[in-house]
């Protein structure tokens, strides 16, 4: 990992030889700790900033960059090609961790930028580093080891590692195998985080955690009567907040939800409901997953500013950030809802399902949590329509592919990171992503023709793999 280690150290450099950056990072949980992580770094280094959150970069955005430093987080490799066209006279640092397009040549704008991405490592290196999911470090720990290096001393910026785990929590990695575990293990030794094994649901009131359970999904999400009567059947007070339990009613509380999912026939594990907790001591919100929703939620609705104002830590912010939880909960409720109600809301090919999205800003996290609990046997794609375009953009359909562990694991020739690309190059979009996660952008009225070439080229893959 020596070549991962010298991209880190010159970013540092290149970093802290500035007084003014601009930050621009993706807007989900991943994309907005990342930014965080470097918007803390470079308070403590005396280094002034402005932040952007987007969903995509774009020519004309590239374009309008003139600022010396340029920091690219989560996202950036797919456009090297574009940024180096613009930005040859700029400084410009990338931190991601998605797969570079087969059809876009790695080019960095100068000598003095740099491009830090597990997947554009040596083989060797690939090897420690990845799986078959992909890169197993995300954009926020990449920043965490870039914080680490420009804080110049041993302990320097250790305090930021919840931002990190979070952001990993967002990307559903594993946070106890390579980087992310010297991470984790850093982060415990120095008290900044603690671990606990107990249910993944976040803290709360139960009743309300329960009703919102979309991922791990328990089937009585979004419904209030039936949550009351199982609560009242293992007596449970509905209004208690998870964490006060004792050990006795948090264990009958686990053994009953366990035993409710092997009744539904949902395809989740123990493991998936129950498992490694994460407090995080130095946030304002303390609990791991629910900082993560909570961020992510700031970032789908549009409100990226409150979920970096939580990274920098302002609790002010909190009780607007829950309610931007509760606003992306309440949707994806009602997608399933709808999708459990409709015998056709959910239409399969050959090689995958897909189905289109009512609600707006819910789009990749639904189709993950179909993916990867109610249609678990091939990919999932899913498709939303923005009825309007933005002033002076042609109408698109937004598309997020996902597949579940289990049938990646099985499958090893899915890639949907290639197959996005291709499918939506055939009809005049882009994609990409990773190989159990993908996103795609299509001109409106092109979907039938997206969806018949995708399915294709996922037949080709699996059977170029049997």
């Amino acid at each position: 990992m020596v070549t991962l280690q010298k991209s880190v150290e010159k970013a540092a450099e290149i970093i802290n030889g500035h007084e003014y950056a601009r930050v621009i990072s993706h807007y989900d949980a991943d994309g907005i700790t990342s930014a965080g992580i470097i918007c803390n770094a470079l308070l403590r280094r005396g280094i002034q900033f402005h932040a952007s959150i987007v969903s995509k970069l774009d020519r004309t955005f590239i374009q309008g960059l003139d600022e010396g430093l340029i920091i690219i987080c989560d996202m950036g490799t797919a456009q090297s090609d574009v940024l180096s066209e613009y930005l040859k006279e700029k400084d410009v640092v990338i931190i991601d961790h998605h797969a570079p397009p087969s059809s876009v040549p790695i080019a960095l704008p100068s000598s003095s930028s740099v491009l830090i991405n597990p997947c554009c490592l040596t083989a060797e290196e690939k090897r420690t580093m990845t799986n078959e999911r992909g890169s197993t470090i995300c954009a926020a720990g990449l920043s965490y080891l870039v914080a680490r290096c420009m804080s110049g001393t041993d302990r320097g910026n250790i305090d930021l590692a919840g931002l990190a785990i979070a952001g990993t929590l967002g990307d559903k990695l594993e946070l106890d195998t390579g980087i992310n575990k010297l991470i984790v293990d850093e982060a415990v030794q120095e008290g900044v985080i603690s671990i606990k094994k107990g249910l993944k649901l976040g803290n709360g009131k139960i009743k309300e955690l329960i009703l919102f359970a979309t991922d791990p999904y328990i089937p009585l999400a979004g419904k209030g009567e039936w949550v009351d009567a199982f609560l009242e059947k293992v007596e449970i007070e509905g209004d208690t907040k998870l964490r006060d339990l004792n050990e006795a009613d948090e264990n009958r509380l686990i053994n009953a939800l366990l035993s409710l999912l092997r009744e539904s026939h949902t395809n989740i594990n123990d493991d998936t409901l129950v498992g490694p907790t994460y407090t995080l001591h130095s946030e304002v919100i303390r609990d791991g997953q629910d900082f993560m929703r909570m961020v992510d939620a700031c970032g789908r609705l549009g409100r990226s500013g409150i979920g970096i104002g939580l990274c920098l830590r302002e609790a002010s912010l909190v009780e607007e950030a829950t309610s931007l939880y509760v606003s992306i909960q309440s949707k994806l409720v009602s997608e399933l809802s709808r999708i459990e109600s409709e015998d056709d809301a959910i239409k399969e090919l050959k090689n995958s399902f897909y189905f289109f999205v009512q609600e707006g800003g819910v789009t990749g996290t639904l189709a993950g949590i179909v993916a990867e609990y109610i249609r678990t046997d091939k990919p999932i794609i899913a498709f939303n329509k923005k009825d309007k375009a933005e002033e002076g953009k042609k109408s698109e359909t937004k598309i997020s592919a996902r597949c579940n562990k289990k049938l990646m694991s099985a499958s090893r020739g899915i890639d949907l990171a290639r197959a996005m690309e291709e499918a939506s190059g055939a009809v005049g979009g882009f994609g990409g992503g990773h190989p159990v996660a993908a996103g795609a952008s299509i001109p409106n009225g092109t979907e039938e023709h997206f969806i018949a070439t995708l399915d294709e080229i996922i037949g080709k893959q699996i059977v170029k793999q049997l």
